[in-house]
């Protein structure tokens, strides 16, 4: 019995030797985030201008209305009758359909398919679609003229044969609209040109197939033909599936074949995952999902547009607010345990975010805003803004993205941004004025009652805890996260000092000198001795000079010996600012 794995896995260890044996075969699924319309949306808008036409008045059907009409007027007719009807001629029909396309940019998922091109994953690319989105994505990345493209039975006869292809052919079966060679009428789709049905039925005997943006309508008949005449040799038919919707007649066929399923939410994020998964099988690393996530941002980052970089930003903010809230639903807020469980599947799903967040202090600064957002978000949530219950679980995880994205920031040395965060305020729910972040709720009472019920006794339960689920759970970086929460968590006590808070006690409180046991951190002794590195760090993040950073240090150095030391209960806490 086969293993019952993601078949994303397989296809693309099977992509990534640059073998080419798959065949890329799209559907009208693949140009639709552009606004290119499917066969359907053409059909219903052919249906309006026969209903105005016979009707007599120029009125706006819904398209609910209009597949009404159909069910009660043309259920027994096929798109392809439809379109005949109202265009006889093949001139007309492509003047009809032109309209359909003009002025269409290539799509992301246009745009990855050419990625799948330069990367060498495939040589063939078959369409049922009459738009040139493809070709113009080729083209865009320097491809012209080292692709070709075959619309008729008399360009299958005067180019090489398919077997000499070295780069890129595209197949457009159904023709193209920029050359006015379209198939599109129920005749038409009975067969397709011999020569062209030839090289296609060769080229899919022998190699893999990825379907995708296609459903299969039994309307296609020459091209369901095809796929029904496969004999299949070695190499797996994948076909994707959105919103599980699959015909009886493909349900059929792929089991014949013995081939696989792939449910997607989309062309684009189909390609984007596949392209990704093949640049990781190439390196020979693990195929976990956070590293799926670390190359597809890194990817973005160092060579993606700006409005898609914000997107992506805003998507994945949005996506993990509404995981968390979707957590908030499911937690019993009056059990620590189902407490603790909620924040550790928020903790895990938080991984993409973080890797995105990551890659945005490397490579692009200019987008951190967009990333910063996340903490009034999240903090949002805590709707009464207690301790207890779920609004705990919502300051304990923002407690832990303050920890972590600070650790991210100096990891990569983003002195400006970590400012930036730290420099953020916002209106205080229970009397006027702005609170700073550091001074947000980050209180959590289940972590305590976990603490005493488990007979922990942890001096510092909120960073122990922390610090736990950080070496225990997959994290997606490289160096030493635990360090980097250290040190950070030594800056915002530092920043207090510089900046007090508007309270009693006006200091960011650091739970993490009691993991230090050495009296001073590599951190500040570099901030003593290395002048250059100190006065960089006083510059951007404190927005001072280096001698007013090291006085202030000193201060630091007093404040923690009398009003923090004494609150661990402890003798193993070293001042982490004695060289100072």
């Amino acid at each position: 019995m086969p293993v019952n794995i993601n078949p994303i896995l397989p296809l693309s260890y099977n992509l990534a030797d640059g073998k080419k044996r798959y065949v890329l075969f799209c559907g009208a699924g693949v140009s639709k985030d552009v606004g290119i319309p499917t066969g359907w949306e053409i059909l219903l808008e052919t249906l309006r201008h026969i209903r105005t036409q016979k009707e007599g008045e120029n009125k706006e059907y819904t398209d609910k209305e209009m597949e009404t009409y159909y069910e009660e007027n043309f259920e027994d007719y096929t798109y392809s009758d439809i379109i005949e009807s109202l265009f006889p001629s093949t001139e007309e029909q492509r003047a009809f359909l032109e309209n359909f396309f003009e002025n269409k940019a290539p799509g992301k998922a246009h745009k990855l398919i050419t990625d799948w091109v330069k990367a060498g994953i495939i040589r063939f690319i078959i369409t049922t679609n009459f738009d040139s989105s493809i070709e113009h994505s080729l083209d865009d990345a320097g491809l012209r003229g080292k692709y070709s493209v075959i619309t008729n039975g008399a360009q299958v006869s005067t180019s090489k044969p398919w077997n000499l292809v070295d780069n890129c052919r595209i197949y457009k079966v159904h023709g193209t609209i920029e050359q006015g060679q379209i198939r599109n009428t129920k005749e038409d789709l009975e067969k397709l040109d011999d020569d062209i049905e030839k090289d296609v039925l060769d080229i899919i005997e022998r190699h893999g197939v990825i379907v995708l943006g296609y459903a299969g309508n039994k309307e296609d008949k020459a091209v369901m033909d095809c796929f029904n005449r496969r004999e299949f040799q070695g190499y797996t038919l994948y076909w994707t599936v959105h919103d599980n919707q699959i015909k009886d007649t493909v349900k059929e066929l792929v089991e014949r074949q013995d081939g696989r399923f792939i449910h997607i939410q989309s062309a684009s994020e189909f390609l984007e995952e596949v392209l990704n998964r093949v640049e990781i099988a190439r390196k020979g690393t693990e195929q976990t999902s956070e590293a799926v996530a670390q190359v597809r941002f890194k990817n973005l980052i160092t060579s993606g547009s700006d409005i898609e970089i914000k997107q992506t930003i805003d998507e994945e903010r949005r996506k993990l607010k509404k995981y968390f809230k979707n957590i908030l639903d499911e937690v019993d807020e009056e059990d620590y345990k189902s407490l603790w469980d909620g924040y550790l599947k928020i903790f895990n799903y938080s991984m993409n975010f973080l890797s995105l967040a990551d890659q945005i202090s490397k490579y692009r600064n200019q987008y951190w805003e967009n990333i910063s957002h996340i903490f009034e978000e999240i903090q949002s949530l805590n709707k009464n803004q207690g301790r207890s219950g779920k609004g705990g679980l919502v300051n304990y995880y923002f407690f832990t993205l303050l920890e972590i994205i600070g650790g991210i920031l100096l990891e990569n040395k983003a002195f400006k941004l970590l400012h930036s965060l730290l420099a953020v305020k916002r209106l205080n729910y229970r009397k006027d004025g702005l609170v700073p972040i550091l001074d947000w709720n980050i209180q959590a009472r289940f972590i305590e009652v976990k603490n005493d019920e488990e007979e922990s006794k942890w001096i510092v339960p909120y960073m122990h805890y922390l610090l736990e689920v950080t070496e225990s759970q997959a994290i997606p970086f490289e160096y030493d996260l635990r360090e980097r929460i250290f040190d950070v968590d030594l800056l915002y006590f530092v920043y207090t000092v510089i900046y007090p808070m508007d309270r009693h006690f006006p200091y960011w409180f650091p739970q993490s000198s009691v993991y230090s046991r050495e009296v001073s951190s590599d951190l500040f002794k570099r901030l003593k001795y290395d002048k250059t590195f100190g006065t960089v760090v006083a510059n951007e993040l404190f927005n001072i000079s280096y001698e007013e950073l090291v006085k202030k240090l000193g201060e630091a150095k007093e404040i923690f010996n009398t009003e923090v030391i004494d609150s661990f209960h402890t003798p193993w806490v070293g001042n982490p600012f004695e060289d100072f």
